[in-house]
């Protein structure tokens, strides 16, 4: 059985009820693929930190993924509901002048995954 909308709205809000999962899902706004180990860098969390608010992201339909080679790569969701989608748009322009969301800009601007990823 379908999620009804109210359910689906609700696991969408407990999904970005979390400091780090917004960052997330702002910073694959800004680009369009992003791996494990480079949230670990940008957000200076744990490899299974980082994959469990990944899975929450993933539940509640907002991101996706796809294997390429060694690397998982997470993206938004292409299919996402367009109200969700705009939840998300309405929530990244809110928080763009936020210092911290600033720094991942910053961050995720001058990252080379070739180089995190072989630590």
């Amino acid at each position: 059985m379908k999620d009804s909308k109210l359910n689906k709205i609700i696991k969408v809000i407990k999904a970005l009820s979390d400091e780090s999962r917004i960052r997330i899902v702002n910073l694959l706004k800004t680009k369009d693929e992003i791996c494990v180990c480079e949230l670990t860098e940008i957000i200076n969390l744990s490899q299974p930190t980082i994959s469990s608010h990944l899975k929450k992201l993933y539940e509640a339909e907002i991101i996706d993924f796809k294997k390429e080679g060694l690397w998982v790569n997470y993206y938004l969701n292409k299919e996402m509901d367009n109200e969700i989608e705009t939840l998300v748009n309405l929530l990244s322009k809110y928080i763009k002048e936020d210092f911290i969301i600033k720094q991942d800009f910053l961050k995720i601007s001058s990252l080379d995954r070739f180089t995190i990823c072989k630590k």
